[in-house]
């Protein structure tokens, strides 16, 4: 966002902008809500994992076979579409426990149940399948092996000594090209090399 903002005072001063940042400063922004709850209300938001303190349904369910999807209900339309077209149930929206975003986060334990009984009894793929043609907001939750098979992770081999290794390219693109690594060297193949630019 800084990087927008400096080009458009760019555009409208001809002035550049210095822009500094940290990591800590990004994770303190995305804690903006928790922070004014604990700042103004004493009020310390409970930890429940991927689930969204104060939206409901928003957060990661288990699949029939194992993996995790995470949806993102924003809302009654929404809600009102996850229900007849992934839960199959267009009339839960009538139920008073879910019948709007505060009802239902006041009822959080019995809405569970029902996405449950529904995403443990059906398969990843087919829930992937419902949530898009119902266009809502949804992330796989992917272990190891789920990052491996991504069709978005960009790889680079390099040569080893024990041979060729497909390993994580480099984030970002230079030029809209991967740079060439070179090889992974054997150990001790630049020690000289190390010992002498150190003790000159």
């Amino acid at each position: 966002m800084a990087v927008l903002e400096a080009l458009i005072a760019r555009d409208a001063t001809g002035e550049g902008s210095s822009i500094k940042t940290s990591l800590f400063s990004g994770m303190a922004d995305w804690m903006t809500v928790p922070l004014l709850h604990y700042d103004y209300a004493q009020k310390i938001v409970p930890r429940i994992g991927l689930n969204h303190p104060s939206i409901h349904p928003y957060g990661a369910y288990d699949t029939q076979d194992g993996g995790q999807i995470l949806i993102a209900i924003q809302n009654e339309r929404e809600f009102a579409r996850l229900c007849a077209d992934v839960l199959l149930d267009a009339d839960l929206p009538k139920d008073s426990r879910f019948e709007s975003n505060e009802a239902r986060c006041a009822h959080r334990p019995e809405f569970d149940v029902v996405i449950n009984n529904v995403f443990g009894n059906t398969a990843r793929e087919e829930l992937i399948r419902r949530l898009r043609a119902a266009a809502i907001a949804f992330g796989e939750v992917n272990d190891v092996a789920g990052l491996s098979d991504h069709p978005a992770l960009r790889r680079v081999q390099v040569e080893s000594p024990t041979g060729p290794v497909d390993m994580v390219a480099p984030p970002a693109l230079i030029n809209n090209g991967v740079r060439d690594l070179g090889a992974i060297p054997e150990a001790g193949a630049n020690t000289d090399a190390l010992k002498k630019e150190f003790s000159a």
